[in-house]
């Protein structure tokens, strides 16, 4: 079954292709080139770009919020670089939009500024540092993936934390090796002693519900970060009172 979040690789992928589409339209149109064609196809190709950046911001505030519970420590920063960008985009897309749309409106020419292709130009080269950022995001961290907690450091570190457990090892030892930016890396968003960076105070207890409200999808599900694993960390989160 499809998750909402990954419905933005697919709604961003129109936006990727219509704005360098229209970027080259108009400057073939500014360049006298490719006649009436050209002077159609123009208008579609930014109704796209509108319609791309609308679906992209849309299914992309669903994968921030999952973001906010995957992505460990300064990782975030990519995120929000990403985020911003998109909105940076956005901007740049309305202005000839806008622009366009009124020139309809009053039945006047199309607009030929210079500042437009500038526009178009900056929004090629946004759309390509967005999605290299975004690559990272989903093939590095899995964010916009559902139940993504196999990619890298979940898996290595539940597999540690459960041979940890069957040799014998004390549940508070196991449990803050697991609680580390070594381990699961929970430290990483929520200090070194669980006493909350990004992520909330988490010294004195976690309750397994609460957890899986709000990693059970994406960074530590069930299938890989196992209630007995939560409870393990729970054991050594207890030693430290609230």
């Amino acid at each position: 079954m499809i998750h909402l979040s990954e419905l933005h690789g697919a709604a961003t992928h129109l936006a990727v292709v219509a704005i360098p589409l229209f970027a080259i339209l108009y400057a073939l149109r500014r360049a006298g080139v490719g006649g009436v064609a050209v002077e159609k196809a123009e208008p579609w190709a930014l109704g796209a770009c509108v319609v791309g950046v609308a679906a992209a911001g849309a299914t992309g505030l669903l994968v921030w919020g999952q973001a906010q519970t995957e992505l460990r420590g300064q990782s975030f920063r990519a995120g929000t670089a990403h985020f911003w960008i998109g909105i940076g985009i956005a901007v740049l897309v309305a202005v000839p939009a806008l622009a366009h749309a009124s020139a309809h409106w009053r039945g006047t020419r199309r607009p030929a500024a210079r500042a437009f292709g500038a526009l178009a130009v900056l929004a090629v080269l946004a759309v390509a540092v967005q999605g290299y950022l975004g690559g990272r995001l989903t093939y590095e961290h899995g964010v916009g993936i559902a139940d993504a907690g196999q990619f890298a450091q979940s898996a290595v570190g539940a597999r540690r934390l459960q041979a940890a457990m069957d040799r014998g090892v004390p549940a508070a030892v196991a449990g803050r090796a697991a609680f580390s930016a070594q381990g699961l890396g929970c430290a990483r968003c929520h200090g070194d002693q669980a006493q909350g960076q990004r992520g909330p105070r988490l010294a004195g207890g976690i309750e397994i519900p609460d957890f899986r409200r709000v990693h059970g999808h994406g960074l530590f599900p069930a299938r890989i970060v196992t209630d007995r694993d939560v409870a393990t960390i729970d054991a050594w989160l207890r030693t430290l009172g609230r």
